[in-house]
């Protein structure tokens, strides 16, 4: 119960997410400043009593930058929830940064770094795929990102049955399965567009919304989709993809908020991490499309679209309440 209550607290309070290591390393000021959810902590020493020396100890075996020293000045901990690291730089060159922190009992952790070198910036990711970064050789950010974008949208299951479920309306009209895929680009062109405005809109601050409301939302849209396979209140599944594509597209802003993208970055990154959301949403389209066109049962597709409305509701009630019980 305890580590519900953190869960919650730690979420509403700083909108931080437990799996994701906020960092700034600033070469030119030889500073190094870290932000992480002290659940991971309690998790990593399996005991919630721990001391400073325990803590650095503990993270410089997993945080190395190459040629620097990194010398631990203070640690808050911030309403017992989320914790701030201060750490002082000696560094004669840096080529080479290493961060697996968390990885080992988390395989969705990731470390997001802001590194700051010659009044330069770039944003490194790292996750359980990507541990090591050599700084020596210039990192494409849309490539990054690309790849960044194939990951959330693979990994992001809403997103993967709000698609099915427009896929299922699209075959439940019976049509040849050249026909059935030509109606389905359709629907996935208007859902790019949709989400790809307002994931720049979001990500240039022009509309902001919260993004519990978005998540909300978001289960919401699966929800009407999953009801509309039984009523049929909208025929034209292009129509439902892109109005709610609107709503995607604050989602897939809100993880690439976190990562604090300077404007400067801001065309190779919307367009890297927007191209890797159209591949993976492509290869989960060409991926479902056959095998669903293959059933060719209304009973299959119905029973399909039930379980779905089910978990949607368990998505809002569970989003709404900040229950994080749902995946």
């Amino acid at each position: 119960m305890k580590l519900l209550l953190l869960l919650f607290v730690s979420l509403n309070l700083f909108a931080h997410p437990l799996n994701i290591t906020k960092m700034e390393v600033n070469i030119d000021n030889n500073r190094f400043f870290m932000r992480y959810a002290i659940f991971n902590i309690y998790k990593a020493f399996k005991k919630e009593e721990f001391n400073k020396t325990q803590v650095n100890n503990y993270f410089l075996k997993h945080i190395k930058i190459d040629n620097c020293k990194i010398i631990l000045d203070k640690i808050k901990v911030r309403n017992e929830m989320v914790v701030d690291s201060y750490y002082k730089l000696k560094c004669i060159d840096v080529n080479k940064i290493y961060f697996d922190l968390f990885f080992d009992f988390d395989k969705t952790q990731q470390g997001v770094m802001k590194f700051i070198k010659n009044n330069q910036e770039k944003v490194l990711v790292f996750s359980t795929s990507k541990k090591e970064y050599i700084l020596s050789h210039k990192q494409n950010q849309f490539l990054m990102f690309l790849k960044e974008g194939i990951i959330h949208i693979l990994d992001g299951i809403d997103h993967i049955f709000f698609l099915s479920m427009l896929i299922v309306s699209v075959l439940l009209k019976h049509l040849k399965l050249k026909m059935s895929m030509i109606e389905i680009i359709k629907v996935a062109t208007a859902f790019t567009l949709s989400h790809s405005i307002t994931l720049s809109l979001s990500m240039l601050n022009i509309i902001t919304p919260p993004e519990k409301l978005v998540e909300v939302l978001i289960a919401i849209t699966i929800l009407f989709v999953a009801l509309n396979n039984f009523y049929r209140w909208i025929n034209k599944e292009w129509q439902m993809a892109f109005v709610f594509g609107f709503i995607h597209g604050f989602g897939f802003a809100n993880a690439l908020k976190e990562m604090n993208i300077k404007l400067d970055n801001f065309i190779q990154v919307v367009l890297g991490f927007n191209s890797g959301v159209e591949i993976g949403q492509i290869f989960i389209i060409l991926t479902l499309t056959p095998i669903l066109f293959s059933l060719k049962s209304d009973k299959i597709m119905k029973i399909i679209s039930s379980f779905t409305i089910i978990l949607s509701i368990m998505w809002i009630i569970d989003r709404s309440f900040s229950l994080h019980l749902m995946p």
